[in-house]
């Protein structure tokens, strides 16, 4: 079964709402927008960084290069602010999680054939598992600087 690209109206609807819930975080963490801050639970650059991926997803979505744009088209500058800042805010997220200072409480489940385990899980395998992600994360946007600086001073062709 093909992919089927989102029409015109609906990539502009899914951009405008990912932005704007992001834009919404934002205004939280700026404290434009009151909250309970017990309810945090993170610094309030922390949620910034949560509503920064959203928001910056959001202007990609709505800014993209149409279908069909060739590959070499698609890497300018812009495109590449845009993904390094959505990595760099999102590795900054689980960064915090995994390494930051104070307690952390995880919960979940997981779920595999003939097994679920549920209920909350402790400090430390929370943190391990949020430090093998953002270890991750980083080793990603160590790849699109590399990556995006090659494709746009041209060594990349």
């Amino acid at each position: 079964m093909g992919e089927r690209p989102l029409s015109p109206g609906a990539t502009a609807w899914m951009g405008a709402l990912c932005a704007l819930m992001g834009l919404a975080i934002l205004l939280v963490a700026l404290r434009i927008i009151p909250t309970d801050e017990a309810k945090l639970h993170a610094p309030h650059w922390v949620v910034g960084a949560a509503g920064l991926v959203f928001f910056l997803a959001g202007l990609a979505i709505l800014t993209g290069p149409p279908p069909g744009t060739p590959e070499a088209a698609r890497t300018t500058w812009r495109t590449f602010l845009l993904g390094l800042g959505i990595v760099g805010a999102l590795g900054a997220v689980f960064n915090w999680v995994a390494f930051g200072p104070g307690p952390r409480s995880f919960g979940g489940s997981v779920s595999i054939p003939f097994v679920s385990v549920s209920g909350p899980s402790s400090e430390w395998s929370g943190r391990i598992a949020f430090g093998a992600v953002a270890v991750l994360i980083d080793a990603f946007a160590l790849w699109v600087i590399v990556r995006g600086l090659r494709d746009l001073l041209g060594r990349g062709r």
